[in-house]
């Protein structure tokens, strides 16, 4: 028997989606016309940077409404392994993306010049905070067990792939040569 999603779960669902394709929108629009800055914002005060944070925000909340209130628990031999293989890679994943987050700097990550990261984890790849986060995107959809979810955590996965290459000339444009070798020298994933 299907169990098709209730209008709750749709209306979380559409809300997350609506929202992180307004955020490839805006970057796919910034990307094409090289004169508007969508992200990282142009400056700490900025319609861009409030844009941003309400729709990720918009993103991220129903996503957490729909794991929590709509959690479907697995029923098989295997779910304990896989809950717990899941679980780690949350802990592990978002774990590490929020304290490379921490280290980095809150407005560093969020666009404000204070300075190039080129040590720890940054010696390994230029954004290991989108290579940790896609371990936790993977641990969470193991727990949760909803196709819906997925496809959520699927975006947000192709965002963060996508990410770079909106925020590299950014990164060219402030730190000029600095960048430029650091580019040269370090992978942009692993």
């Amino acid at each position: 028997m299907i169990d098709f999603p209730t209008i709750i779960e749709w209306f979380l669902f559409v809300t997350s989606v609506f929202s992180i394709n307004a955020i490839f929108l805006l970057s796919l629009i910034a990307i094409l016309t090289q004169k508007f800055q969508f992200f990282p914002p142009p400056k700490k005060q900025s319609w861009q940077l409030r844009t941003f944070m309400v729709l990720f925000r918009m993103f991220i909340y129903p996503l957490v409404g729909l794991s929590i209130f709509f959690f479907k628990p697995l029923e098989d031999d295997n779910a304990l392994l896989q809950y717990g293989i899941g679980l780690i890679l949350i802990m592990v994943g978002f774990g590490l993306a929020f304290w490379i987050t921490f280290q980095m700097g809150w407005r560093n990550a969020f666009g404000e010049k204070h300075g190039l990261q080129t040590q720890g984890w940054f010696r390994i790849s230029r954004n290991p905070v989108y290579v940790a986060t896609w371990f936790g995107i993977i641990g969470w959809g193991l727990v949760t067990n909803s196709y819906l979810i997925w496809i959520l955590l699927t975006l947000w996965a192709i965002m963060y792939i996508f990410a770079p290459f909106v925020e590299e000339p950014w990164l060219e444009n402030e730190y000029g040569i600095d960048y430029l070798d650091y580019k040269k020298n370090t992978r942009r994933f692993i």
